[in-house]
Order: structure tokens, then C-alpha cells, then sequence
């Protein structure tokens, strides 16, 4: 198999990978490009969409704090939600599950839409009162020029064609829009401290394994360029990683729903911080704008 992004053959690592969030059973196998530094789970299994109506709940979640101390909080724990960092409307989140950034952002001022396959979600982002386009969003029907934002969060890496997904939302954008995108980072430290038990392989369901030089090239293969990129680290997810761990020593591979548990946050934030400032952190915050 060959890079998506046309640099190469793919090379397996050799490592067997099994979801630590899930309990799925499956082995998986990942190859890497050695030059855009792109990984791509090689084997997913043909019942994938099946997985996700299984394990994927569509229940109503937190929404991001908007106030003066949870934009604190963030900034101390390592969390960057995409609520602080949009500056224009109308916004669109792709794949907006069940509504919580559009929320926040509504609470902002902002006229939102979110674009959410899973009718479930969808149903239970509706009764928040939202406006819901039910549709993947390679078929999904959006009106150009329309968004002044684009919210791509912890969408990428679950698309068997990335190219496709971008290449749709672009003509979306207003003149001078911004397509906010946030990925796991496969050139974290963290990803190498943790080997397999790293929170965010996630495979089957992350088809897609993305470093900057990876993102950075499939933007510009979409007609996009980046303007700003940036890691984080949250300190729930070091902290996830590290159960994830001590759970696949006891032969178990499932996390619980995280909560609470701020002191040992703060903990282990500074750890994040500095991973983020030499861009080894868990993910990538890239910000993009059409090259037109």
C-alpha cells in the first residue's frame, strides 16, 4: 500500500495495536510513509460502520466553559477548545455530534450548523435546538461561500478519504474563512512513551495517523494552506494514557467516561506544556485558509 498523499510505500512498523478505549478484540496493524511521516491503519475491519452505531453513545455531553475561568483553566490544564479560538461566523462543525461546541458557540453569539451522520446524535443535537444537516459529509449539500468558520475537530483521522472531505468544505468558506482542524499528533512524545497504550491510536476506528508535515501537505493538496499551527496536551489525556497502561496489565482494554480529578490534572500539566512547546504534544491545532 502506498502514502495517500503520493509520496511512497507505506512501511509496516511491526507492532500489533488493540483499542484500549472499547474493549474491541481486533488486532490492528499500522504502516508509516518515511517521507510525510503519514501512518494509515492497514486492515480495518469491513463491519466499521457497524462498530460505530455499537460504541459511539449519543448522549448529551459537557459544553466547553465560555467564561473568564474556564478559559483559565484551560490554558493551565493544556485543553484548547475550538469555542475560544473562532473569531467569525456563521460557523459549521463537521461531525458535531451532539452539540456541545455549537452551544457554546451559540452562547457567543455566533449563528451555528453542525453536520452529523449519526442520527442519533443528531436527533439529541436537535433537541438542544440546533440546526443539524443529517449527512456524510462527502454528501453533504453546503452552500458556497456561505461559513466564516469550519470546525474539523477529531474528524480526519476517522476518513478513509481525507481528500475528499476537504476539498467539499472548502468552497463553504467565506472569503477569508478559516477551517479549523484538530488531530492526533503521531509525532507526540507521548505516543512514544506510551507505545500501544497510547490514548489516541484508537484504531480501528483512527484510519488516519497525521504528523504536521502530513496535515501540512494534505491542505495544500486540497488548496489550503495553514496559518497557524500549534499542540496540546490536556492533562486528562497523559492521565488516560497512563490508565490505559495499567489496565492492559490486567488484561483489561476499556476507559471509563472521564470526570473530575483536577489536582492530578494540574499534576501532570506541566509535563504537556512542555511537549507542546517543542510540538511533540498529543495534537495538532492547525488553522487554514483557502489558497484562492
Amino acid at each position: 500500500m502506498n502514502c495517500p498523499l503520493g509520496c511512497g510505500p507505506l512501511v509496516p512498523d511491526g507492532q500489533n495495536y488493540r483499542d484500549n478505549r472499547t474493549e474491541l478484540a481486533q488486532t490492528i496493524h499500522i504502516g508509516w510513509c518515511r517521507i510525510c511521516g503519514l501512518g494509515v491503519t492497514l486492515d480495518p475491519p469491513d463491519d466499521l460502520e457497524s462498530l460505530y452505531r455499537s460504541h459511539y453513545r449519543a448522549e448529551e455531553g459537557r459544553v466547553p466553559s465560555t467564561s473568564r475561568l474556564g478559559g483559565a483553566w484551560h490554558l493551565v490544564n493544556g485543553s484548547l477548545p475550538l469555542t475560544d479560538m473562532v473569531r467569525e461566523g456563521p460557523v459549521l462543525d463537521v461531525g458535531s455530534h451532539t452539540g456541545e461546541a455549537l452551544v457554546a458557540l451559540r452562547r457567543r453569539g455566533f449563528e451555528v450548523t453542525g453536520l452529523e451522520p449519526n442520527p442519533r446524535a443528531a436527533e439529541v443535537a436537535r433537541g438542544r435546538g440546533l440546526e443539524i444537516i443529517s449527512a456524510q459529509v462527502e454528501d453533504a449539500d453546503l452552500p458556497a461561500g456561505r461559513y466564516g468558520s469550519i470546525l474539523l475537530s477529531q474528524v480526519l483521522e476517522h476518513v478513509r478519504d481525507p481528500h475528499a472531505v476537504l476539498r467539499k468544505v472548502r468552497p463553504a468558506l467565506r472569503e477569508g474563512g478559516t477551517v479549523y482542524i484538530v488531530v492526533p499528533n503521531a509525532a507526540s512524545i507521548w505516543r512514544r512513551a506510551f507505545g500501544p497504550d497510547w490514548l489516541h491510536w484508537h484504531v480501528p476506528f483512527h484510519l488516519l495517523h497525521f504528523t504536521e508535515d502530513a496535515l501540512r501537505k494534505l491542505c495544500t493538496q486540497c488548496g489550503l494552506h495553514l496559518v497557524d499551527t500549534r499542540n496540546v496536551t490536556p492533562g486528562e489525556w497523559l492521565l488516560l494514557s497512563l490508565e490505559a497502561r495499567r489496565n492492559r496489565r490486567k488484561g483489561r482494554f476499556k476507559l471509563e467516561q472521564w470526570s473530575g480529578r483536577y489536582g492530578r490534572r494540574l499534576l501532570v500539566a506541566p509535563a504537556g506544556r512542555i511537549a507542546d512547546a517543542f510540538r511533540r504534544g498529543d495534537a495538532i491545532v492547525a488553522q487554514a485558509r483557502s489558497s484562492e
